[in-house]
């Protein structure tokens, strides 16, 4: 029989090709785990993909590569990698993952993506600038925002107290306190927690929350949204919930509009106003579209509200663990307080373990296990390796949190590795709770100031218990979504005698 020469000779070159191809596109990058074809490694995460990194550590090292679909990923997994990577080349991996569900969520009826969480470059930069200025102005970080948030500390006492020292789940009154410290400062208004839109807004944000940490496949396959089956089902729910949100953001807005006369502004939407009457260069107009608006309060809320919310929840559950460390904060506060007084900003200093508790707390949890999603800008070598243009960016701050390298025990709960000799408070440069670089989070100060507010003013007037009919759920017991939450819990709350 004959050889068809030309036919091998083509399938040869095609061959030749097609390594070739695929050397240039591998050659340089981190080594990593094999995935399956077309899903990469995802289907191998398990329930919480940052234990599965750390374990990976042992063999890959510091940083390495996977596939999710079809995205090449980089796992940053050590301290060392995310510094060099966030802050050794800041201005390159400051990008935002792209994918088909966060496009969907910021997409406007341009087609374009819209709000801080997605924008890069120069209009990256001057809305978070913007943002940040205005945060400043109305108080986020500082005393004048306390009073609201001091508030939101006494309704909850008072929602807990409804408890009367019964077993109770905290989780719904803290999401209420955190949510309504996010709504005053964002639209000026505050809810009472039986409010049935507000309870709406509050249910809308846990299905986001909990969406996100399932639709991996459909950030590179989308048409799997329409295969019968769960991801069917969860994304007609999350589509769902967008649009309703999205209705909701814009009435508020709408209310603003008629309302606001270009007085002081008294919220980020009046703000926002106020800045897009000012005539700018065109770039500078285009931030300041009421999508922009839209999307960037929407996001704030969101990502505000279940990280903090999440953490004061961790805090409650490691206190019901922690009686001897409950028993210390709150001798701390009764000796630096005079009785009747709530805790508050200008008590920090006294208050030096109650801030390392916090701490520790935020290190133990690992609330945000990953962050938000970054990219590289362009193709770039980091420690040694090429990373090629566009990469989705993890890092792994679980790998950080539990380094023994850096934390002496890391798996013990030890509040007093954040305070110096002196007994006064020390942060390392590798706690990194709001991650770092110049896409770190645009929120942290206030963050600091809800759980530091809403912690110490529940210790100072209740003692948390563990109930016999309820076991607590161990801290080291968790599921993943875009937050690490512990499992469901009750406890009780009794009122202390002073």
């Amino acid at each position: 029989m004959d050889l068809d020469w030309s036919f091998l000779t083509s399938f040869g070159l095609m061959l030749f090709i097609a390594v070739g191809y695929y050397w240039k596109k591998h050659h340089g990058i981190p080594d990593g785990p094999r995935g399956l074809p077309f899903l990469g490694f995802a289907p191998f995460f398990g329930p919480n993909p940052q234990d599965t990194f750390l374990a990976l550590k042992q063999k890959y090292g510091k940083l390495f590569s996977m596939y999710m679909g079809r995205q090449l990923t980089i796992v940053l997994n050590d301290y060392e990698a995310i510094k060099a990577a966030y802050v050794g080349q800041a201005d390159i991996f400051t990008g935002r993952a792209k994918g088909f569900v966060f496009e969907f969520i910021t997409r406007g009826e341009d087609g374009e993506t819209h709000g801080l969480g997605m924008l890069e470059g120069e209009r990256w930069k001057n809305t978070r600038r913007f943002m940040l200025s205005t945060f400043r102005d109305l108080g986020m970080g500082k005393a004048r925002i306390q009073d609201r948030i001091l508030l939101e500390a006494e309704c909850l006492n008072e929602t807990i107290a409804q408890s009367n020292g019964e077993p109770y789940d905290p989780f719904s009154a803290l999401s209420a306190a955190v949510a309504n410290v996010i709504c005053t400062l964002c639209w000026g208004r505050r809810y009472d927690a039986s409010d049935k839109v507000f309870q709406q807004i509050l249910v809308n944000n846990g299905v986001v929350a909990e969406y996100l940490a399932q639709a991996g496949p459909l950030l590179s396959y989308p048409v799997l949204r329409f295969v019968p089956g769960k991801l069917k089902q969860g994304w007609e729910r999350f589509v769902e919930v967008i649009r309703s949100t999205k209705a909701f953001q814009k009435a508020i807005i709408e209310e603003h509009k008629k309302e606001y006369q270009g007085d002081e502004p008294r919220d980020y939407i009046d703000a926002f106003f106020k800045q897009q009457r000012k005539v700018g260069t065109e770039e500078e107009n285009r931030i300041f579209r009421d999508i922009e608006l839209e999307t960037n309060i929407r996001g704030f809320f969101g990502a505000g509200t279940e990280t903090t919310t999440v953490t004061l929840y961790w805090a409650m559950l490691y206190m019901a663990h922690y009686s001897d460390i409950q028993k210390k904060i709150q001798r701390e506060i009764d000796g630096a307080l005079d009785a009747g007084r709530s805790v508050t900003v200008e008590d920090r200093a006294n208050l030096p373990y109650m801030e390392a508790v916090c701490r520790e707390i935020q290190r133990c949890a690992n609330v945000t296990p990953f962050g938000v999603l970054r990219a590289n800008t362009e193709e770039t070598t980091l420690m040694g390796y090429r990373i090629p243009k566009r990469c989705f960016i993890m890092p792994n701050f679980l790998a950080v949190n539990r380094d023994p390298k850096l934390w002496e025990e890391p798996n013990e709960f030890r509040p007093e590795r954040f305070l110096d000799k002196s007994g006064k408070l020390f942060e390392p440069p590798y706690f990194m709770p709001f991650s770092i670089g110049k896409r770190a989070c645009v929120g942290e100060s206030l963050a600091r100031m809800e759980i530091f507010l809403m912690f110490a003013n529940v210790l100072q007037r209740f003692d948390i218990y563990p109930d016999a009919s309820f076991p607590l759920p161990s801290v080291d017991s968790y599921t993943t979504s875009i937050s690490c939450r512990p499992l469901p819990y009750k406890v009780r709350f009794c009122p202390r005698n002073q």
